[in-house]
């Protein structure tokens, strides 16, 4: 095979990006439905089916409905999911924050979308993914927080490329700040991205970083004397980990911020890091209360998920390694 070529589908063995992002997001599922339904095993196999079944119609019949599909008749069919959603939140069945995120969301997929495959099946594994539903079951506010995150880390990536210490470069570290500041898991998110963009230039990458912290003691300080309030629920994620986990947690996170090639993987580590951290949260959580499906956490899976969608992409792969390849823009 010549890897000059374009690649005619996202889900090849060495894919792994696309194949490990489509599996997790999978498994959310799997795990959603274990946690809320009774007699799970049927409903397993039936979400399993559709979803493999979908991913795999998408994929194979794209000359069919491109012929009709265009990026403006989805983007006409968000607005109208976002307005029912706006009548699900009239009715108190939903809060504005998802609506929000499902909104930004929607609107980075288009933006960065690759055509109209790549945006069908980012759209369709974000609605077999628990997300929205469990935003319904329980409102954290941490799906608009992980959609937030990704637009920034977009908004940075634009205008960071050239690094210079002017405007845009400090409204990005208060923005930054801000968000972490909305909760300290966000710190980990951007720990990835901040070390891929700033590793060719550290002192800039230092007073960004800086000005990032002082954002962040600032809000959290003007928090804690009641002046405002910007957390979101569930702000003890990582409480069961120990602190030796944590501590190799980081040095993981760091070392991936430092060796991912570009964007794409970044949202894919970030994915990846913080659904093994879910994983692993809830193995020691189980050691210290015994088991039991209450005690299983999908807060984490709602951040990373997110990630894990947008680094869903057509990409050129390296033949015996699957790594991507620097020209993977199509």
């Amino acid at each position: 095979m010549n890897n000059n070529k374009k690649v005619q589908t996202i889900f090849t063995r060495k894919h792994y990006i696309n194949i490990i992002s489509s599996l997790i997001i999978w498994l959310s599922g799997v795990l959603f439905i274990i946690k809320f339904f009774e007699y799970p095993f049927l409903k397993i196999v039936y979400y399993s089916i559709i979803f493999f079944l979908l991913i795999f119609l998408i994929e194979k019949m794209e000359k069919f409905y491109k012929t009709f599909l265009t990026k403006n008749l989805l983007f006409l069919l968000m607005l109208i999911m976002t307005a029912a959603a706006i009548v699900l939140y009239r009715l108190d069945y939903v809060g504005y924050p998802p609506i929000a995120g499902f909104l930004i969301l929607c609107l980075i997929i288009f933006y960065h979308s690759q055509g109209i495959k790549i945006t069908l099946i980012q759209l369709t594994m974000f609605l077999l993914s628990p997300v929205i539903y469990s935003e319904l079951l329980a409102f954290s506010g941490l799906f608009a927080l992980s959609v937030l995150a990704a637009l920034s880390i977009y908004i940075s990536d634009r205008f960071l490329q050239s690094i210079k210490l002017d405007w845009k470069f400090f409204l990005l570290a208060f923005l930054f700040g801000i968000t972490v500041s909305a909760h300290l898991v966000v710190g980990f998110i951007y720990l990835i991205y901040l070390l891929f963009a700033f590793r060719s230039e550290l002192l800039k990458g230092f007073i960004f970083g800086i000005v990032m912290t002082a954002v962040y003691i600032f809000i959290t300080s003007l928090e804690n004397k009641g002046y405002i309030s910007v957390q979101v629920s569930h702000s003890h994620l990582l409480s069961f980990i120990p602190i030796w986990l944590k501590i190799f947690l980081l040095i993981i996170t760091i070392y991936v911020g430092w060796i991912v090639a570009d964007l794409q993987e970044v949202l894919f580590a970030i994915g990846v890091i913080l659904f093994v951290t879910l994983i692993l949260s809830f193995v020691f959580k189980i050691g210290q209360v015994g088991w039991s499906l209450d005690v299983f956490d999908f807060s984490l899976a709602i951040i990373a998920i997110p990630f894990l969608i947008l680094s869903l992409k057509e990409y050129r792969v390296d033949r015996f390694l699957g790594k991507v390849l620097a020209d993977s823009k199509y």
